[in-house]
Order: structure tokens, then sequence, then C-alpha cells
């Protein structure tokens, strides 16, 4: 019988709510031209109609609801009108020039190729010496999509050709001339990696079959089936997609991984790198003439959400942090010259199983374990370094598809478990030849050094030693490391693994558990394949009735409990930035926000010391 029924489910969405936000260019308004429901929660005051003018550039705020509910988010794609082209500044009408901006970053990382790195310990440090063909805008809480490299695009009637018209005179650190050819050779990285490479953001563009120049500064992105300009276009402006030269990607044959100071179009360059920090300073032919407006950023390494990372910002070593623990973000705001903004990272987290390693080869011992670890608990204890959305269950929280948290702590696999759940267990576990965990050996649980999963990892332990017998030895690694260890499979289990739920449809399934040509998608890690999930993702994705495609979802939860490739987790990750008044050009003080690692730039903000 299957888990679900309309009393179980009940009424899993609630409404609507949206501000939207035009955008205006250097000289003309940016409009947005499509909004695309995607569900979430929410918390915004009333407000009062307001239209600030500030040089060049208008933003509208809207009246809205004092509530909190689910509701539609909707993804704003912005476009500059005729010809003008787009260059990001504050919004702020007199900013000022110059001054050190003190990060507290998420470091050191393990290497330097952010295209197979999965961690902002990578991206955090490489994105301001980098570009990308689009942006999202930091100025504001909905984040529309913008131009960056690209200034302007176009997309065929039939969906299937997507056009970017590339900025000229835009030049690389080194002098070299910045064309269509390095965008080309960017996505062919990122897309069509060679052998040997690891990519983990092919998974973005499954259905880009070509990728060609149309002349110096116009390129276009052929599919071999159509995608909506709300996925595309949200997978170009991600910021793990930095335009790197021809010439790097073809002297270092696309691994960057040993290298820390190669050429860029960003607004700032490298200047060195130690054990406690990385220095760059503003990049003065930088192709936007308004930016940076800072001389120098000094990234100084910090661990997230650790005592040390909000002491740095509190002692003023640094102007601003991010992880900041969820229980001193809570008190920023209230503190006299600090100010706190939350991101809703969109990512879906599992506890990984491998499956192509005995015991967990057997579906039956994947079963076992999901029955006897509780995800609320296992979240609970991290609550205080860590905050995460435990609801949604297979699909994203907040969504048509998904459980809310309420109703899924009755669901099987997902609540704490029962009496009758660790006697089935038990008996499972039996059944694969493993009584009491007899003839499995001490099992490694391969842990990133992020103190949530360092305190995570003893209580797996505990419960899979207590109620199933299986013994497991916790091996740490930095955050860089762990996702190499992952991917090459070695390891048995891991306190936390996990894929962004960013881009609308099944992306998120597909990269933890979908096959991608004849292996495993860049993010299924665990080494599970299976033609009939694969279908189902197929058959999913080409279904446009939205009754079907419920009904479709609901087939899955049945047919995925009973493979449980992982142990699903939570479905969505809150971040906490904690920063100084010094700091201006962000969004407002006490902003949420929804996107993925995407705010890492820094050319539109400037300091106010006084």
């Amino acid at each position: 019988m299957s888990l679900f029924s309309p009393k179980k489910l009940g009424t899993s969405i609630l409404g609507t709510l949206f501000v939207a936000l035009a955008l205006v260019a250097c000289t003309k308004e940016v409009e947005v031209i499509k909004e695309v429901p995607v569900e979430k929660i929410v918390t915004q005051e009333v407000v009062k109609e307001v239209v600030k003018e500030v040089p060049k550039e208008v933003i509208k705020e809207v009246p809205v609801e004092k509530i909190v509910k689910r509701y539609e988010e909707k993804i704003v794609i912005a476009t500059p009108t005729g010809t003008d082209r787009f260059q990001m500044k504050p919004l702020d009408p007199f900013p000022k020039r110059g001054g050190t901006l003190y990060l507290g970053a998420h470091g050191p990382p393990a290497h330097f190729d952010w295209y197979a790195g999965g961690s902002i310990a990578n991206l955090g440090v490489t994105a301001p010496r980098y570009d990308a063909l689009l942006r999202r805008d930091h100025r504001t809480p909905d984040a529309p999509i913008i131009p960056d490299l690209a200034y302007a695009w176009d997309i065929s009637d039939d969906s299937l050709t997507y056009t970017f018209h590339l900025r000229d005179g835009v030049t690389f650190h080194d002098g070299s001339t910045f064309g269509a050819e390095d965008v080309k050779a960017t996505f062919e990285r990122v897309i069509f990696p060679a052998d040997g490479l690891v990519s983990l953001r092919k998974g973005l563009f499954p259905t880009v079959e070509a990728i060609n120049i149309v002349d110096d500064h116009t390129i276009e992105f052929k599919m071999s089936e159509p995608r909506s300009a709300e996925v595309m276009l949200t997978a170009f402006s991600t910021q793990w997609d930095l335009i790197s030269s021809k010439e790097t990607l073809d002297e270092t044959g696309g691994d960057l991984k040993e290298h820390d100071n190669l050429p860029g179009t960003g607004p700032f360059m490298y200047v060195e790198r130690t054990d406690d920090h990385w220095i760059q300073d503003a990049n003065p032919n930088y192709w936007n003439p308004d930016a940076p407006y800072v001389d120098r950023i000094e990234h100084i390494w910090l661990k997230a959400w650790s005592p040390a990372n909000t002491a740095a910002l509190l002692g003023g070593r640094t102007d601003w942090n991010m992880w900041v623990a969820p229980k001193d973000a809570k008190t920023l705001n209230a503190k006299p010259g600090f100010n706190s903004i939350s991101q809703h990272l969109l990512i879906k987290h599992v506890i990984p199983l491998n499956n192509a390693k005995p015991p967990f080869d057997d579906k039956r011992v994947r079963q076992a374990v999901a029955l006897v670890l509780d995800q609320q608990a296992l979240l609970d204890i991290t609550k205080d370094v860590k905050a995460t959305l435990f609801g949604g269950g297979w699909f994203t929280d907040g969504t048509k598809f998904g459980v809310p948290a309420d109703q899924l702590k009755d669901y099987k696999y997902f609540r704490s478990p029962t009496p009758e759940d660790i006697a089935e267990a038990k008996q499972l576990m039996a059944d694969a030849g493993y009584p009491n965990g007899e003839g499995i050996p001490k099992l490694d649980m391969t842990t990133r050094e992020l103190i949530n999963q360092t305190m995570r990892a003893p209580a797996i332990q505990a419960l899979l030693k207590n109620h199933l017998g299986i013994e497991t030895e916790i091996k740490i690694y930095d955050s860089s490391q762990h996702g190499e260890e992952l991917r090459v499979g070695n390891f048995h289990i891991a306190p936390e693994g996990g894929a962004w739920a960013f881009l609308p449809g099944t992306y998120i399934h597909k990269q933890l558990f979908g096959t991608c040509g004849d292996a495993p998608c860049s993010g299924n890690f665990v080494g599970y394949q299976n033609p009939d999930f694969d279908a189902w993702i197929t058959k999913f994705d080409q279904e446009t009735d939205p009754d079907k495609q419920f009904q479709l979802s609901r087939e899955f939860w049945d047919f995925i409990n009973e493979e449980m490739p992982s142990v699903p987790l939570d479905t969505t990750e809150i971040t906490y930035w904690g920063y100084n008044d010094d700091v201006k050009g962000l969004m407002p003080a006490g902003s949420d926000f929804y996107t993925n690692y995407e705010f890492h730039k820094w050319d539109a903000i400037w300091l106010d010391r006084g």
C-alpha cells in the first residue's frame, strides 16, 4: 500500500506571495521578463510602497502581508532594455571608495579547481578574481538573474537554442583579450570534461549537446530537448561556472587543482596566499569602470559555525563572516554596530551509503539503517551550530511534491524509530545474512571536519552499534579532501552529503542517484545505478500535466523507499551572514534570500569607515 493518502498529505500549498523588483542598468531600466513559481517559507514585514530614486537606478518595494506561510517564490529574470549594457553598482547614492574589506572565509581550500570542488572553501576565495556569463543580484533579497560577461541573451522559440552576447573590451589579468572561445572552452570543461577530470556542475546542463561560436562576442548553446528559461538561466547564473581563459585550460589540461594564481577577468587580482589568509587587490583594468569600490580584500581562514568565527567579527578582526553559528546570528541584529542576513541554501542532504561496497550493496541493509536513524534527533544535535529544516522528505520542503514536517514525522523512515521499526530492521539484517551485525567488518565513516558533521557522526555511530551491531570508525578529512574521498568511493557511510535543489524539476534526484551516460552522475558518489530510477526521471521531466506529475511523484516515493540508496536527512540549510555597520552595498539587514553560493564577488560592496 502507498504511504500517501489524501488524509495524510493534507494541504501542502497555502498560497502565494512575492515581492518583485525592477532593475535598471547604468542608464536604462532592467525589466523583469519572467516569473516562475517555486515554493518556500518566509517571513516578510508589511511595508508601504515607496520608490527610491538613485542615480541611474530604481528600486521599488510593494506592500506584503506580515505572515508566515508556504508560498510560491518567483524566480526573477532581468534583461537590459535596448542596447544598454548593465554594469553593477551600489544602490546607495554616494558610495565611498577605498579601504580593505576583511572577510571571514571558510578554508583554506585543499585545492584550487572550483569546477571539481564542491566546497565554498574553493569558490569563496576564487570568485572575486573571475566573472560568469550571468550572475545573481546581491542588492535585493529577490536575487534576480542579471547580466555579467553576457550583457544580453536570446532564446529561440522552440527553446532549443540559447544565444549569449558577450561584452567587448574585457581583458584577463595577464592582459589577454576575452572572447567567445574562452566561454566555449570553459563550458566544455564543465559539460564535456575530458577523461580523468571531475565536473560537479555537469549535471546542470544535461540537455546541452553543442556549444557553437557565432563570432568573437556571440556564443550559442544547442539543446537536445527544450528546457525553460528559468531552469537554464538559473544554471548559467551559478557562480560556480566562472569563465577561465582558453589558454589557461589548454595549458593545464583543465585540471586547476595546483594553480592558485591563474588569470581571470574579475574585479580583484591575486597578491598573496599564506596559511592564514589570501589577499587580493582591486583590478585597475576591470571592464566595469564603477567597480570595485574597495582597494583590497583579505580572506581570513576561519572554521564555519565556530566560536572563533563569531569572535573574529565581534572583535573587529573581520568585517563580514559567513556561517556564523545560528545561536550567535540571532543576537547580532540586537548588538549595536552589527547585522545579520539569512541565506537559505536550497540543498538536499542525505546520509550517504556506499551502494558499491558490502554491506550496503544489499538494499535490505540500507533499509535497516534508515529504520533506526532518527533524522530530527540528528538535526537537533547541531541546531546551535547549523540550522537545517526537516521537511519535504524525498522532495524539497514547501513544494507541491514535498510533505510538510508536521506530517512527515509520522511517516516510516522519517519518524523517530518505533519498537516495530527496530524489530523490522533487525529482521532485515538477519535476512541479508548479517544477524546482529555479524560478518560485517568495521566500516569507514568518512566525515568532513565541519563541526556539524563531527558532532553528528558519533550519534550515528552509536545508533548503528546499539540497534544493528554495526561497528564504524570515524575518519575526519578537511572540507575539500572530504569531497574527493566520497567521489572516489573511499567510504562506507558519511554523516552528510547532498545535491543542490535550486533548479526546478528532478535535478537533485538525478544528481544524487541517477546515471549520466554509462556512469553515475557527478553527484552520485554512492554508486547507485538502476534503469527503473532513470526511466522515472525521464518520464517525470517529460510530463507536462501537473496532476499526472504529482501522481508520478507519489509512485516515486514508494519506489525510492524500497531502494533506499541513502538515508534522507533534510532539504534546506540556513546559513547566517554577520557583518558590521561599515559594510555597505548588501541587501537590507535582516533579509532572507534563497540561492546557491552566488554572492562572493564583492564588486559593489563599499566601506563607510567614517
